[in-house]
Formats: C-alpha cells, sequence, structure tokens
C-alpha cells in the first residue's frame, strides 16, 4: 500500500518548506497577544520556526535528536532568485539532518506581550529560530518550485524507498515569473510527479490572506472553493492527501470519514489560525516510527489536536 513505509534511520522522511518573500508578505496579518498589528512574514516566520522546533522535540531520543527528518526552508521574493534560507551555520545549505537542525538553532529570548482581562501582560520566553521574517521583491515561484524539484529529486536518489517528501508551500500571492497559469501547473506536476517505491511526492498549498471571508483548509472538492481563478490553481497544483492524513482531518474538521473519499492538501484565505493548523497537520502524520517514539511526543501530539 503507498504511503506506509514507517519513519526510522534506515528510511528518513524529508520537509520541504517554500516560503513567499515578496513585498506584499509586508502587509498586516491579525494581530499579537497584545492587540498590535503583525507583518504576514512575521507570522509565516514565527509558524516555521514553531513547525521545526516541533520537529526536532519528535526526533528527540535519550541518546539525542535521531535523524529520521532531513529538512529544507526555500525563500523566494529576497531576490529575483529563489534560494535555500537557512541561517546562521546553515546558509548555503540545502536539505540538512534533523539533527543538524537542533545544533545549529539560534536560541535567545524575548518579552511577549499578552492581552488579560484588558492588562497588557509582559513574559520572556526561549524561543528557537532558523529563519528571518523577509518581504523584499517580487514573488518568483515558479523558479521556487524547479528549485524544489531539483532538491528533491537528489533525495530521493539517495532515499528511493523512504516515505516520500512532503513539500509545503506558504504564500500570499500568484506566481510572476510565469507567462500562464499552466507553467506554474506544470512545474508543480513536475515536482509531484517525483516519487519513491511509497508513493509520489505529497505537495501542500497554503495561501494566506487578510480577507474576511471564511478560510477553506483541506477542501475534498474544487466547489468548496470560492469562484476564484486562483483558488482552482491552487487546488490543482496540491496533493490528494493519503488516507493516514484523510483520517486525522476528518476527525479534526468533524468531517464524515466515509462521505470524504478524497481530501486536497491545500489552504485558501488562510488566517493564522488556519496556517498553523495547516502546518501541524501537514507533518504531523509523517510521524509513523519503526521505532518507538517517546512517551512525551506522543502525548505532545495528541494535545496539539
Amino acid at each position: 500500500m503507498a504511503y506506509s513505509q514507517e519513519i526510522c534511520r534506515d528510511y528518513p522522511g524529508a520537509f520541504l518548506f517554500l516560503v513567499d518573500q515578496s513585498r506584499s508578505m509586508h502587509k498586516p496579518f491579525g494581530v499579537d497577544g497584545a492587540g498590535k498589528p503583525v507583518e504576514r512574514a512575521t507570522v509565516v516566520a514565527e509558524a516555521l520556526n514553531s513547525t521545526l522546533e516541533e520537529i526536532v522535540n519528535r526526533c528527540m531520543r535519550d541518546e539525542g535528536v535521531s535523524d529520521y527528518f532531513d529538512v529544507g526552508i526555500i525563500g523566494y521574493g529576497k531576490t529575483s532568485r529563489p534560494a535555500f534560507c537557512w541561517q546562521g551555520s546553515l546558509a548555503g545549505r540545502g536539505m540538512v539532518p534533523i539533527s543538524e537542525v537542533a545544533d545549529n538553532a539560534i536560541v535567545e529570548t524575548k518579552e511577549i506581550e499578552t492581552l488579560v482581562r484588558d492588562q497588557i501582560v509582559k513574559e520572556t520566553v526561549t524561543v528557537s529560530r532558523w529563519v528571518e521574517p523577509v518581504a523584499a521583491e517580487s514573488t518568483p515561484m515558479n523558479g521556487a518550485l524547479q528549485l524544489a524539484r531539483a532538491a528533491i529529486q537528489d533525495w530521493i536518489f539517495r532515499h528511493p524507498k523512504s516515505f516520500p517528501p512532503i513539500v509545503i508551500n506558504i504564500t500570499d500571492g500568484m506566481a510572476n515569473d510565469v507567462s500562464s497559469e499552466e507553467e506554474l501547473l506544470n512545474s508543480a506536476r513536475r515536482l509531484t510527479s517525483l516519487k519513491t517505491t511509497d508513493g509520489n511526492v505529497l505537495m501542500v498549498n497554503c495561501h494566506i490572506s487578510d480577507n474576511t471571508a471564511r478560510p477553506v483548509v483541506f477542501p475534498w472538492n474544487a466547489l468548496e472553493l470560492p469562484d476564484d481563478t486562483y483558488a482552482k490553481l491552487l487546488f490543482e497544483m496540491s496533493s490528494e492527501m493519503p488516507d493516514r492524513y484523510r483520517s486525522v482531518i476528518c476527525e479534526i474538521f468533524d468531517r464524515d470519514l466515509s462521505s470524504t473519499p478524497a481530501i486536497r492538501g491545500m489552504a485558501f484565505n488562510a488566517d493564522a489560525m488556519a496556517l498553523v493548523k495547516l502546518l501541524d497537520i501537514g507533518t504531523r502524520q509523517a510521524f509513523v516510527f519503526s521505532e518507538q517514539p517517546p512517551a512525551s511526543a506522543h502525548l505532545h501530539s495528541l494535545q496539539a489536536v
């Protein structure tokens, strides 16, 4: 059965995140705990850093962080040329073993403000980060897909029997390095046509927006989407999720599993909460280990739901 390979040291998995860094990421995207406006780039960077920290935690064993996954982050929009955007000691690297991700975290303390009973409460917390908020130029998403394909093709060559890589693309707009929507769709399909012996690459697309329209998360049919050409394009670019994802998505979103035959890995008009939920689900269901995970990781996974 496809998408059934368990994750272990001999057969690791892979996560590749594509992050829109175009100038529109400067736009507001909700508010922080104190009610102050926050930019899209900041929310995305914080969500991604939290996701990376969670992946590290789930790979923690008594002897340290085990290399159950390789991880990469491609930014597109900082310049006209997409590139892997690790910070600090990982700068210039591509797909990185999760133990090295853990070892090269930039750890800092920061003060956060939360509104509690109409009062601002300040709290000092310790956070790990690997990527910074960026909002600079255009949206070369097609170039990012092509770079992702090259990186994933190389990874599959080295891990042909592993659970297929998962690519998660976070964007707030349409690519401007293509002459047609068909060109972008073809690039996405060339990426998802890559496969291990366990199945094709999975691609999840998350379109973020401050639109007041209801977010559409993990639709099963294009009819669930608004009458928007770009929404339909992202739907076509997104993978149909395997059963190990479909069952938990139906449980979380209170859907009837028997009447939901297919689910696409996408969100449209996602707010900050939908973004976090998509990242959580998109990464969590890959964690089927052939080696027993620590009880703390299992407990955290249940609490995250």
